[in-house]
C-alpha cells in the first residue's frame, strides 16, 4: 500500500513533458572524504556516511543540528548559521523548547563546519530557530530567527559577530489574510504552543531592484521598500494556490532565490513523505509556475561518487547556496529515524548536509524552457475584442502577446520617436477599467505601463492616462499634463472610471477593495473613444516589456463580476456605539449587503444588519449600534454581497478584516 501511494505521489509531482528534467535531476554526487560506519550514531540506512560533510556531532554526545544556510565572507570562508539543541532532549522537545541560534565555519563549502557556539546568547537566552543568514544591501551580515521567536533580525559588521538584536519584522497585511504571515487565533497548533503572532520558516532575499523580499511558511510574497525589518507588504495569496499537480495544504519550509532571470521557490510538502516542489516566477510575486519535482528521498539524492547511498528518514528545511548568480549547493536538515522516535541520550539524531548542484546545467535547462514559453506567449494574439496599435512613428512594430494560463498581456513597446503601444477596445458611454500592472523589473529598459482613455488614435488626440513608470513612479495625466504623482514601484492595481466627462483614477496594492483615489479630471472624449492598456519604452532606443494581468473593461453597470468594488473598514471599533463604513458596489441585480461581527476567540456571531443596497446608488453608508462589547476582544468584520432573497452561502462576494474593540 505504501509503495502504491508513493508511486502515485511521484507521478503526480512533476508538471512537465515526458522525459523532461526537473530540478532533482541536477543534484550531483558528494565527494566522500571521511566515510565512517563504526562509532557514530545513526540507523543502518545512513551508514556509512561522510561525517565531514556539513555540520554534525558524530559522537552524539552534545548537539543535534537543524536549519542551516551558508554565507561566504570576503576572505573566502564559509559561514553556516543554523540552530542546535542538546541531544539529551527528544527531537520534539529540543527544537520547540531548547533551540538556539549558532554559528559555524568551514574553509570548504561542503564542510566540515566547526561549531563556534551561540550567535546571540545575551538575547532571550539565545533562543532561535529557522535560523538563516544573509548579506544586507549595505554589506552587513544579518541573521534571522522565527517560529520560536516572533521573527527577529540580528546584525553585525563581521560574519563572526557579535550579532546585536536589530528588531522584529513588521508585516502589513495589505488587505490579505494576515494568518498567511503570522500565526493567528485560527491556528490551533500556535494557540497550544503559545506562539500567536509569530512568523515561521522565514526566508529573506535581496531583490535586484534593491528591495527585500520575505517568504514565510505559507509562501505569500512580501516586499519591503524600507529596509530589512520592513514593513513587509503582502502582495499576493499563497503562491501554490490553484497550481496543477501541487498540494494545496501541508506545505512549508520554503526557500527562495534569484537566478537565470527568475525567482525560484522550493517548498516542501510534509503530508506525503517530504516531497519538495520547484516553482518559478518572472517577478517573484505573480504567475508562479509549477516546474515539477525538486526533491524526494526515494530518488537517492544523498549519494556519493563511490556509489554509497544514505537514506535519511526525514528530510526537511531545504535552503540554497548561490554564488555569482549560480546555484552551487543545497542544504538539507536530516534525521535518521521518525522524529517521534528520536529520544534524548539515544543513538539517533539530526545533522545538516550540503549537496552539490549542477548550476550551469540547470541554468541552461530552465532558461530554455522559459524562453520557449515566452516565445509562445508573444506569438499568441489577445482574445477578441482586444486590438493593438503602435502610436506615433516607429521603425519596427511592437508586439502584443497573451498568456492564456495567467490571463496576462505581454506587450513589447518601442522607444525613440514612438508614442507607445495601445492594446484597446472601442467603447462609448460610462465605463470602468481595471488592471494589475505587474512588476516592471523583467524589462531591462525603462518602461511605462498603465491605463489610457483617448478620443482617437491620432497623435493630437485628447488623452487621460494612469501609468506606472519604472523610473518615476505613478503618473496620472491629462493629455501629457500631470494631474498627480506618487513615488512607488509596480505591482499595483490601477482603475479608471469615466462618468460623463469626469474621469477618476484609483490605485490599490492589493485589489482587496482597498482603493485610494489618486486624481480626477474632466475631458470630452466624444461619443466613441478608445480605452486600453498603454505601454511605452519611456524614451529608450530598445523595446521594453510591460505585463498586465486580469484586465476588466466594461460598460458601467454591466460588470464582469458583480458585488463590492470598494470599501472602507475601521481598524478599531468602540465597545458600544456605532460602526460606520462605506461601500461602493456595481451590479446588474439588486443586492443585499450583509455585515457581521464574529468573535475570533469564541466564534460567536453578532449579526450587525441585513440591508438592501439600492441598485441606483453607487455608495451607501451603513451604521450599526454594536451594543456592549468587551474592550480588547478581537472580531472578524465580515461583509458580504448577496442576491436579494438568496441564501447567505450564495454570496457573490465577501471580504473580512480583523478589528479590535477599543
Amino acid at each position: 500500500m505504501k509503495l502504491a501511494i508513493l508511486t502515485a505521489l511521484l507521478l503526480a509531482a512533476p508538471l512537465v513533458k515526458a522525459g523532461q528534467k526537473t530540478l532533482i535531476d541536477f543534484f550531483l554526487p558528494m565527494e566522500p572524504r571521511n566515510m565512517v560506519s563504526e562509532g557514530i550514531w545513526g540507523a543502518d540506512p545512513v551508514l556509512p556516511r561522510d561525517i565531514d560533510n556539513g555540520l554534525e556531532d558524530p559522537t552524539m554526545k552534545n548537539w543535534c543540528y537543524w536549519d542551516g544556510s551558508i554565507v561566504k565572507d570576503d576572505t573566502g570562508r564559509y559561514h553556516m548559521y543554523a540552530s542546535r539543541w542538546s541531544q539529551a532532549y527528544s527531537h520534539s522537545v529540543g527544537w520547540n523548547k531548547q533551540s538556539r541560534g549558532l554559528h559555524s565555519v568551514s574553509d570548504s563549502l561542503f564542510g566540515p563546519y566547526k561549531d563556534l557556539g551561540e550567535t546571540w546568547p545575551h538575547w532571550n537566552n539565545g533562543a532561535g530557530h529557522n535560523v538563516v543568514g544573509l548579506r544586507m544591501h549595505d554589506g552587513r551580515y544579518a541573521l534571522i530567527s522565527s517560529e520560536v521567536t516572533p521573527g527577529n533580525v540580528f546584525v553585525s559588521s563581521s560574519p563572526d559577530g557579535p550579532f546585536e538584536h536589530l528588531g522584529e519584522f513588521i508585516i502589513d497585511p495589505n488587505g490579505f489574510y494576515e494568518g498567511w504571515a503570522r500565526y493567528d487565533e485560527l491556528d490551533d497548533g500556535a494557540v497550544r504552543a503559545g506562539v500567536l503572532g509569530h512568523l515561521s520558516n522565514v526566508m529573506i532575499i535581496l531583490r535586484p531592484d534593491g528591495r527585500y523580499m520575505m517568504l514565510a511558511r505559507h509562501c505569500v510574497p512580501m516586499i519591503s521598500d524600507d529596509g530589512i525589518l520592513g514593513p513587509y507588504k503582502m502582495l499576493n495569496d499563497r503562491v501554490w494556490e490553484g497550481l496543477k499537480n501541487m498540494p494545496q495544504f501541508k506545505n512549508e519550509d520554503p526557500t527562495i532565490w534569484y537566478s537565470d532571470g527568475l525567482y525560484h521557490i522550493v517548498v516542501n510538502h510534509h503530508g506525503g513523505g517530504d516531497i519538495t516542489y520547484h516553482l518559478t516566477s518572472e517577478d517573484g510575486i505573480h504567475n508562479w509556475t509549477n516546474r515539477g519535482l525538486a526533491f524526494h528521498k526515494a530518488y537517492g539524492v544523498f549519494r556519493y561518487t563511490d556509489g554509497t547511498r544514505n537514506d535519511w528518514n526525514i528530510v526537511q528545511r531545504p535552503t540554497v547556496y548561490t554564488e555569482n548568480g549560480m546555484v552551487k549547493a543545497f542544504n538539507f536538515s536530516v534525521i535518521d529515524v521518525h522524529k517521534g522516535k528520536d529520544r534524548g541520550n539515544d543513538n539517533h539524531g539530526s545533522k545538516i548536509i550540503v549537496v552539490p548542484f549542477d548550476g550551469t546545467g540547470f541554468s541552461k535547462h530552465i532558461r530554455s524552457i522559459v524562453n520557449a514559453e515566452n516565445a509562445q506567449v508573444d506569438a499568441t494574439p489577445p482574445p477578441s475584442p482586444w486590438k493593438s496599435v503602435d502610436l506615433g512613428s516607429v521603425k519596427k512594430a511592437g508586439n502584443t502577446g497573451f498568456n492564456t494560463a495567467f490571463n496576462t498581456f505581454r506587450i513589447q513597446s518601442n522607444g525613440g520617436l514612438s508614442e507607445g503601444r495601445l492594446v484597446y477596445q472601442k467603447m462609448e458611454g460610462d465605463i470602468s477599467a481595471r488592471v494589475l500592472v505587474l512588476s516592471q523589473d523583467i524589462s531591462a529598459e525603462s518602461v511605462l505601463s498603465g491605463l489610457m482613455f483617448r478620443e482617437s488614435l491620432n497623435s493630437d488626440a485628447r488623452t487621460v492616462s494612469a501609468v506606472i513608470s519604472k523610473s518615476d513612479g505613478l503618473l496620472f495625466e491629462h493629455s501629457g499634463t500631470p494631474v498627480s504623482k506618487q513615488k512607488l514601484k509596480a505591482p499595483y492595481w490601477l482603475r479608471m472610471e469615466k462618468r460623463g466627462q469626469r474621469i477618476t483614477a484609483y490605485i490599490s496594492s492589493s485589489n482587496k477593495m482597498n482603493w485610494e483615489k489618486i486624481g480626477e479630471t474632466t475631458v470630452d472624449l466624444g461619443n466613441e473613444f478608445y480605452a486600453g492598456l498603454y505601454a511605452h519604452a519611456d524614451g529608450a532606443a530598445k523595446k521594453a516589456v510591460s505585463r498586465f494581468k486580469d484586465a476588466d473593461f466594461h460598460v458601467w453597470g454591466e460588470p464582469l463580476s458583480e458585488g463590492i468594488i470598494n470599501h472602507t473598514f475601521p481598524d478599531r471599533i468602540p465597545a458600544s456605539g456605532k460602526i460606520r463604513f462605506e461601500v461602493e458596489y456595481e451590479n446588474r441585480q439588486a443586492l443585499d449587503v450583509f455585515a457581521e461581527l464574529q468573535n475570533v476567540h469564541t466564534t460567536k456571531k453578532l449579526k450587525a444588519l441585513r440591508r438592501q443596497m439600492p441598485s441606483k446608488k453607487n455608495t451607501l453608508e451603513l451604521t450599526y449600534d454594536a451594543g456592549p462589547l468587551q474592550p480588547g476582544d478581537i472580531y472578524w468584520f465580515v461583509l458580504k454581497s448577496i442576491p436579494i432573497h438568496g441564501h447567505e452561502n450564495r454570496a457573490i462576494q465577501h471580504t473580512y478584516k480583523k478589528v479590535t474593540v477599543e
